[in-house]
């Protein structure tokens, strides 16, 4: 019994000291935990917008640098020698230099000073002091009258190969020396030998216009396209909307064109420049400066850089200094254009 009083009597807690010092240190522990997990989470966050934001400013790029390399590719026609079916559906939409059976002039640029440009309901959400692109051309994808591969094939000249015209699209039936452009749904032209058309073949018809949107709900401004497309509710081609690359926040373009017709680039101007020049027919290659932001604005980053788009610098300012950006450039040459102006065309 004496043993287990003395026992008891030895056995004793912490002092109140050492429970503060255990506290203390305890905090500092864990504070230093807290400090490596915020530092760890802030550095993935930004990995991600960064990867995010590379990887949509890639995408945009290459969606336009396809587009654009197309300009003015007729299907061996020059553009000039293109002429409108007379049954071939009005669209209303869009007019001037958007209009979207103008074949004449395949290209055509213009920096937005209000949200609406072009007329007849064409663009209305446009974000001001940014480009808008408008390309013309045919997709490389064409139908013939028989396989061009296959010199036994039966040639009736009725475009059939390797499927006869949608009667939901519009085609550029042409050869070397002049072309038409006319909806699927209407009769074509005999490409026979000894027609006007003769091995002609049909290129589907393509009007495409880049521009940023900025959404009527708000949110991060998106690069998106009016593109001729078939409306299945009013049962013809109109023009549509679609959004490609969300966080696309301004577009500039830079334009290399020929000044005096001998078939080499002398002058690099904007979009203003070409329009008071006339020259859009006469340019080769654009450079695109792109600034792509991220979707979400993070509280613990500021933006305090000034990014300059070609001739034109742009600097967050407010609350879009909380998002993370990157400047994206590159040039494109038009292949078509270059070879119409070298060839006297």
């Amino acid at each position: 019994m004496r043993q287990s009083r003395q026992a008891v009597g030895k056995a004793g807690g912490f002092s109140l000291i050492e429970l503060m010092v255990s506290i203390v240190l305890g905090m500092i522990i864990l504070a230093g935990a807290t400090s490596i997990y915020l530092a760890s989470k802030r550095s993935m966050t930004e990995g991600e917008q960064v990867a995010a934001v590379s990887e949509n400013g890639r995408f945009a790029l290459q969606l336009l640098n396809t587009a654009v390399r197309h300009v003015g590719f007729f299907g061996g026609s020059n553009p000039a020698d293109i002429r409108e079916d007379g049954s071939l559906g009005a669209v209303t939409a869009c007019t001037d230099e958007a209009s979207a059976y103008d074949t004449s002039q395949s290209l055509y640029a213009v920096n937005t000073t209000t949200a609406v440009v072009f007329s007849n309901n064409c663009i209305d959400d446009a974000l001001p002091d940014t480009d808008v692109l408008v390309i013309k051309g045919v997709a490389p994808s064409p139908l013939f009258d028989a396989d061009p591969d296959d010199p036994s094939a039966t040639r009736d000249g009725v475009i059939s190969f390797p499927t006869g015209l949608n009667a939901e699209d519009v085609y550029v039936i042409a050869n070397s020396e002049s072309g038409i452009l006319l909806d699927g749904a209407d009769t074509a032209p005999s490409v026979s030998v000894g027609t006007e058309f003769a091995q002609g073949v049909a290129w589907p018809y393509r009007m495409q216009i880049y521009y940023i949107r900025q959404p009527a709900g708000g949110g991060a401004p998106m690069l998106s396209r009016k593109v001729l497309q078939w409306d299945s509710t009013a049962g013809a081609m109109a023009v549509q909307t679609q959004d490609l690359v969300q966080g696309v926040e301004n577009i500039h373009y830079l334009f290399s064109y020929d000044s005096d017709g001998d078939g080499e680039v002398d002058a690099l101007g904007d979009a203003d420049a070409v329009d008071i020049a006339g020259a859009w027919n006469l340019v080769m290659s654009l450079q695109v400066f792109m600034l792509v932001r991220s979707d979400v604005a993070d509280p613990n980053y500021t933006d305090e850089k000034t990014y300059n788009l070609g001739d034109i610098p742009f600097t967050p300012s407010g609350d879009e200094r909380n998002f993370r950006r990157i400047l994206l450039n590159t040039d494109i040459a038009m292949r078509n254009p270059r070879l119409v102006l070298r060839g006297g065309a």
